[in-house]
């Protein structure tokens, strides 16, 4: 073996360039590799920490409305406990609300990620208690529970069970006793939070407490093992539901709904924990379950590319190999052992390959997190799952990329080796069809590129129905009246001149640097039939703020004392309520019977992903839904400027204020990070595939040459132009590619179709986009090819034949 890895090392310094083109492309492979497998994993490994995770499910309704199926993951308060009483095979229920609370301990002062909870929050869930216990935490209604983070930034070390701290909470600083102090949250948990407080603190929770028609948070269940199986959990709730949501049943019933297989129009499921992060109905974190086998595929089409690149050079290099073959065949070396020998070398070569590639991806891996939004970790690798399933895949590499063409070479015939005969169709073949694979592939990524750099583009420039540019959202928090706050804030920037708008609103547009999008729905009755509408709270002057055009009726006036108890509703709303003149001026059943003042025209208040739906918006500072953002539309050449000189004016009226303000363009955009996530991997993937196959190309390229070389003497002598010489050369390469290119593109539209069927807004995929991914396929080729083309067609044909 020694004698092997010794002529090995030989072998590959001689052909140093050969293996530098080994070595990079593998390496290169192996790096982006390696960060794709991390972050799929990552991704599958979500919520894996929950002890009993196959049990613990987040229970959702399914509806069988007039418009088809839908899901609703949010409940009435009464739902948990009355289920748990009523219901065997429930071992622990908890309610979660996602809320937020401001804490305050002497000076210091820290909003918080607070969800609200049942004390059987820590049965269903392992979240690991860092001090306190299980049995003690959240028991009293006054105990709270916070992360060892805030904890310390609020004590300053994370010894503090039995400490109390003031929290802000319904308006008021409330003081609470800290019963339990946690680890800090996973990164792979769906759950995200810092502190916990009892679930009967939640807002407006008194005044929901029999209410079966308000559903405001989610339920999540550990199930005893009868009742994971899902029919089984579906007919064991049947009867709760028609108990308790009777109204709700004969709602759908009247409207015209129509019912499911089993002849219900409303059922409860349970999706598991471990489909909570990853499913295609939407629930729960909604990510696509595609998506790290997406990762994961692209990473093996890399591998593959690279593979291939392998081969193929190992099978052209084994042809001026031939002499050597026969020479030690003669001399009585067997199969098995030449076949070693290959062997060694594409190990040497490979494990290069891995050394490199590893350093590539741990230089690389800073930029990936950052542009990502992830943080793994390079030694994450160790762990035994990643590890074995790294070493496995790297043995096959090995095994396949170093076994075929070892095997390949060893096995010719001793004659045909000693004379150095140097043809075969079948290794041509097989030559030819691993570069029709790598660039099929390397096309179908660059055709993904374009449809999603085009559909992203579209994303970003279509009219929302509303002018997002230059409008300052700025988020209110806790600890201060939003409503107070709104006006403090207009006064304040009315001597403004680059101000022209000052509003208010309970929902933010798109995404802001808060984190927070939140949705707000409510039904009623309308001349004997249910309309179900989006709510949203906003101030005077919002229209103007946001340049929705207004079809009929009029705004929101400060002149009309009684606009409080009036509603503004767009177009959906009113087709829903049976026309623009049939609504306007109409009262609809919902707080507190408010009349129809405006119509506005449709504007895409959710991301476009979805069709606008009904929308009323209301000005009335009594209702539930506080004013929660403040939008200030500016008029500046400067909008740096401006966003620094507004957020100073919001820090003198709010000091603690701690989110930061943004503009609405960039709170849209925010809305489509899992798509721009994705894009990165297919471009970074495109590139990172036809890096590898152009060197797979120009070593090709070069050997055939090199074994053509008397040929093109010969040409020229007999009067061949340079230009003939560089076409007869690449003309093959470029069949390879058309081929590779009509093989592509069925299938990048297939897959395109599928990616695009999730947004209700989407762009076409036109015939320009394969003639597009072709032209650049076909030009990093021939870029790829013809420096070495021109340059043997310039080569003195007395060079190339002097030797015969």
């Amino acid at each position: 073996m020694q004698n092997h890895l010794k002529t090995a090392w030989r072998n590959i310094r001689r052909k140093s360039a050969f293996s530098a083109i080994h070595v990079s492309g593998m390496g290169v492979a192996i790096a982006v590799a390696t960060l794709l497998f991390l972050t799929a994993m990552f991704e599958l490994s979500f919520d894996n920490f929950h002890s009993d995770r196959d049990k613990i499910s987040m229970l959702y309704f399914k509806l069988n409305p007039v418009a088809g199926d839908r899901f609703g993951e949010t409940m009435p308060t009464p739902f948990a406990p009355t289920l748990k009483a009523e219901i065997e095979g429930f071992e622990q229920i908890t309610r979660y609300y996602q809320g937020g609370a401001l804490f305050r301990n002497g000076d210091k002062q820290f909003q918080s990620d607070t969800k609200f909870v049942d004390p059987a929050f820590f049965d269903v869930f392992n979240f690991t208690i860092e001090k306190g216990s299980k049995a003690s935490a959240l028991k009293g209604l006054d105990d709270i529970a916070l992360t060892d983070r805030l904890a310390t930034s609020l004590f300053g070390n994370s010894d503090v069970v039995g400490k109390s701290v003031e929290v802000y909470l319904n308006g008021i600083w409330t003081t609470k006793m800290i019963s339990a102090v946690m680890d800090d949250i996973p990164k792979n948990s769906s759950l995200q939070f810092t502190s916990l407080i009892r679930f009967e603190h939640k807002p407006i929770y008194k005044e929901y407490l029999d209410h079966w028609n308000h559903n405001d948070h989610t339920v999540f269940a550990k199930l005893s093992s009868e009742n994971l199986q899902p029919s089984v959990f579906r007919e064991k709730t049947k009867p709760f539901l028609e108990n308790h949501f009777k109204t709700h049943i004969e709602e759908l019933k009247r409207d015209g709904a129509s019912a499911d297989a089993k002849g219900d129009y409303l059922s409860l499921h349970a999706l598991s924990m471990t489909d909570y992060h990853l499913n295609s109905d939407g629930l729960g974190d909604g990510g696509s379950p595609t998506f790290p086998w997406i990762l994961l595929s692209i990473a093996g089409l890399l591998i593959f590319i690279a593979c291939s690149n392998f081969i193929n050079l190992s099978l052209a290099l084994g042809l001026n190999r031939k002499r050597e073959i026969g020479t030690r065949k003669t001399l009585g070396s067997t199969n098995a052992q030449l076949i070693l020998q290959f062997w060694s070398e594409s190990l040497l070569i490979t494990s290069f390959a891995l050394i490199f590639g590893l350093v590539l991806a741990a230089l690389i891996l800073p930029m990936y997190n950052a542009n990502m939004g992830y943080s793994i970790k390079l030694y994450e690798l160790l762990t035994p799952i990643n590890l074995f399933l790294f070493l496995i895949t790297f043995l096959l590499i090995t095994g396949v990329a170093g076994g075929y063409p070892a095997w390949n070479n060893a096995r010719s015939n001793v004659i045909e080796a000693l004379k150095g005969v140097k043809s075969g169709r079948n290794k041509n073949t097989v030559r030819n069809s691993l570069t029709v694979v790598q660039f099929a592939i390397a096309t179908l990524l660059i055709i993904g590129t374009i449809v999603i750099s085009n559909q992203l583009h579209y994303l970003a420039n279509r009219p929302l129905g509303y002018n997002k540019a230059e409008v300052i959202s700025i988020p209110i928090g806790e600890g201060i009246d939003g409503q107070q706050a709104l006006e403090r804030m207009r006064i304040a920037l009315s001597s403004a001149p680059f101000v022209t708008h000052v509003t208010g609103t309970d929902i933010n547009m798109g995404r802001g640097r808060d984190g927070s999008i939140s949705n707000s729905k409510l039904g009623f009755d309308y001349e004997g039939r249910g309309v179900s509408t989006h709510y949203l709270r906003i101030d005077y002057d919002y229209l103007d703020a946001m340049d929705i055009e207004l079809l009929a009726g009029r705004d929101f006036s400060r002149s009309f004392g009684t606009d409080t108890s009036a509603v503004i509703i767009n177009e959906q709303m009113a087709a829903a309520l049976g026309g623009i003149d049939k609504a306007l001026g109409k009262k609809i059943d919902i707080d507190g019977e408010p009349t129809i003042i405006g119509i506005v025209k449709d504007f895409n208040f959710k991301d476009l992903r979805q069709d606008v739906a009904a929308l009323t918006m209301s000005i009335n500072p009594t209702t539930n839904f506080a004013v929660r953002y403040i939008f200030v539309r500016v008029k500046t050449d400067n909008l740096a400027k401006a966003l620094a000189d507004v957020e100073k004016v919001w820090k003198d009226i709010n000091p603690k204020a701690i989110s930061e303000a943004s503009y609405l363009d960039e709170n849209t955009e925010n809305m489509y990070q899992r798509d721009r996530r994705f894009a990165h991997i297919i471009v970074g993937g495109a590139i990172v595939a036809i890096l590898i196959s152009c060197m797979g190309l120009f070593a090709m390229a070069l050997l055939t040459i090199n074994l053509r070389i008397k040929e093109i003497g010969i040409r020229k002598v007999l009067g061949s132009s340079i230009s003939s010489i560089v076409l007869l050369l690449s003309k093959d390469f470029i069949k390879l590619v058309v081929l590779a290119l009509l093989i592509a593109s069925p299938i990048a539209w297939w897959i395109m179709q599928r990616w695009l069927s999730d947004f209700a807004y989407r762009v076409s995929i036109s015939w320009w986009i394969f003639l597009l991914a072709g032209a650049i396929s076909i030009t990093i080729a021939l870029l790829t090819i013809s420096g070495q083309a021109i340059r043997a067609g310039r080569r003195n044909p007395v060079k190339s034949l002097r030797d015969d």
